[in-house]
């Protein structure tokens, strides 16, 4: 009897996760990233575990130049901020088949935070039904009282906001009794999308919200405390950063960029520069 032939071995690719791609990128590129590392809290696990993390969330950074996802991914470590996890403090977001550093609304307040221990934000949208008034001659300048929340003249409990928000406000209470109230309407929010590189990215189109009250955080930068964690964040928001052009000496920014650079710049400057 003729022995059966033995079956062709399998043409296919092998599997590779995640990190097993990461870590190949990462041995690549070790020396700058071992000098960038150590500047931050993150080890190299942590950091692997991150970066795979974040595109697990968004399967279309597979599609992105792999070391401008590694470039976003560094300015995350060094800012202590994991990427993409839902906290909304940064992203590594797809752009136009390269991986930019997303600032987002969480973030900007974490690291005014860190820069002054014990200032405490809050914030919300305002829709129509909302009773909302701004007095900064008051020693309580903020009155907001969502519609879901108010009762009519019988005690009836009024109705649901049902239509887009028309404002956007935050307040920052500081440790000493300091308060400083800051809102933006439509328009002006509209403005700062105008400077954003994806103005019709997924921040915008599906959560405008937060995408709003980031810009009022950033709007009121000149009255937070100085950082320079934050200056750090808010020139690299929105850049695409590949790890080949990192200035392992003045990590700051990539080599070659500049703060000018940056999509909320025009509008920050501005803001730093009004009376």
């Amino acid at each position: 009897m003729t022995p059966a032939a033995p079956a062709p071995a399998s043409s296919a690719p092998a599997t590779v996760t995640p990190q097993q791609a990461i870590v190949t990128l990462i041995n690549r590129y070790k020396p700058v990233i071992s000098k960038l590392l150590a500047r931050s809290d993150v080890g190299e696990e942590t950091f692997v575990a991150q970066i795979a993390n974040a595109m697990r969330a968004s399967p279309k950074l597979w599609e992105c130049e792999p070391e401008t996802v590694l470039g976003a991914a560094l300015r995350c470590a060094q800012l202590g901020m994991p990427p993409n996890d839902g906290t909304n403090r940064c992203w590594i977001i797809p752009y136009g088949g390269r991986a930019a550093f997303q600032l987002g609304y969480g973030g900007v307040l974490e690291l005014a935070r860190r820069a002054e221990p014990g200032l405490i934000f809050d914030g919300h949208a305002v829709y129509p039904g909302d009773e909302f008034d701004i007095d900064l001659g008051k020693a309580e300048p903020l009155t907001y009282r969502p519609a879901f929340a108010r009762h009519d003249a019988s005690g009836r409990r009024m109705g649901r906001r049902s239509r887009d928000a028309y404002a956007w406000w935050v307040r920052a209470r500081y440790p000493d009794g300091r308060m400083h109230v800051h809102a933006l309407d439509r328009d002006e929010v509209e403005y700062h999308r105008s400077f954003s590189k994806q103005p019709s990215g997924d921040m915008w189109t599906k959560s405008y919200d937060a995408a709003a009250l980031k810009s009022v955080v950033l709007d009121m930068r000149r009255w937070l405390p100085v950082s320079a964690q934050l200056a750090t964040a808010q020139g690299a928001d929105g850049q695409v950063i590949d790890v080949r052009d990192l200035d392992t000496d003045h990590p700051e920014l990539p080599a070659g960029s500049t703060v000018a650079d940056d999509e909320d710049a025009a509008w920050v400057a501005d803001a730093q520069e009004a009376p």
